[in-house]
C-alpha cells in the first residue's frame, strides 16, 4: 500500500505542477537537476553495491538494462530524463508506451525477495521507491505539460498521468506476484539499475547547457547527491 501512496502521490503532485511550472523555465531545470543526482547517488551509494554483492556477474545485467533503455529512447523520445518536444495535435502513443514500459521495468525491484535479510531488503525497498519518487516528480510535469501542450483535453490528460503513475507499482505487484521472478531479484535490480543509471546519468549532462554547471544548479546537484546518502 505504501508503494501506491507514494508513488501515485509523486506523479499527482508533479502532474498539478505543470500547472504553475514552465518545463522551459529555471525553476523545472533545477527540479530535473536535483531529481536526476538524487537517483545518480542512490544508484551509486545503494543499488550498485547490491547488485554487485551478488558476484561478479552482476555487471552483465546492469549493462543490459542500459542497453534495454537505450531502445526505449527511440520510443519515449526522451521523456524518462525530461526532453521531449512534439508540435502534432495528437496523443503520443509510442513516447507513452515507452515511458510506461520503462516505469513497469523500474517498479519490478519493489516486488522482488532478496537473498540478503527481510529487515535489509524492506530498509532497501524504502530508499528505492523514495528514489523513485523523486524521479517521477518532475518527468510526471513534462508529460502533462506535453499533454496539454498539443492541445488534448485535461481528461485525456489526467488519464495518461494515471496510467504513468500505476505503472510502477504495477511492475512492483506483478514481481512480488510472480514466483519465478522472486528468485532472480539480483537480476531485475541489475537490469533497473542499468535503466536508471542511463536516465541519471542523461539527466546530469542534458540539464547543463553546454554541459556546463552554473553555481546554482551545481548548488541543486550536490544536495541530490548528498541527500541519496542518508536515504537508505
Amino acid at each position: 500500500m505504501m508503494t501506491w501512496i507514494v508513488l501515485l502521490g509523486s506523479v499527482a503532485l508533479g502532474g498539478a505542477a505543470s500547472w504553475a511550472i514552465e518545463t522551459n523555465g529555471n525553476t523545472f531545470k533545477m527540479l530535473l537537476a536535483f531529481s536526476g543526482a538524487f537517483l545518480f547517488g542512490t544508484i551509486v551509494t545503494h543499488m550498485m553495491p547490491e547488485v554487485f554483492s551478488s558476484g561478479t556477474t552482476a555487471g552483465w545485467w546492469v549493462l543490459l538494462g542500459f542497453g534495454i533503455q537505450l531502445c526505449l529512447d527511440f520510443m519515449s523520445k526522451g521523456l524518462e530524463h525530461g526532453h521531449f518536444h512534439s508540435n502534432e495535435h495528437r496523443l503520443p502513443l509510442l513516447p507513452l508506451l515507452g515511458l510506461f514500459i520503462h516505469s513497469f521495468i523500474e517498479g519490478m525491484p519493489l516486488g522482488a525477495e532478496s537473498d540478503h535479510s527481510h529487515a535489509h531488503h524492506t530498509d532497501f525497498q524504502q530508499g528505492f521507491l523514495w528514489s523513485l519518487a523523486f524521479h517521477k516528480m518532475p518527468i510526471a510535469l513534462l508529460v502533462a505539460s506535453a499533454l496539454r501542450s498539443a492541445k488534448l483535453s485535461n481528461l485525456a490528460v489526467i488519464s495518461c498521468l494515471v496510467l504513468f503513475a500505476i505503472s510502477t507499482p504495477l511492475g512492483a505487484f506483478f514481481a512480488e506476484q510472480t514466483s519465478a521472478l522472486k528468485s532472480i531479484a539480483i537480476p531485475i535490480l541489475g537490469i533497473a539499475t542499468g535503466l536508471l543509471l542511463h536516465v541519471s546519468t542523461t539527466i546530469l549532462f542534458e540539464s547543463a547547457a553546454n554541459h556546463q554547471f552554473n553555481a546554482i544548479k551545481l548548488l541543486f546537484v550536490a544536495l541530490g547527491i548528498t541527500l541519496s546518502a542518508f536515504v537508505l
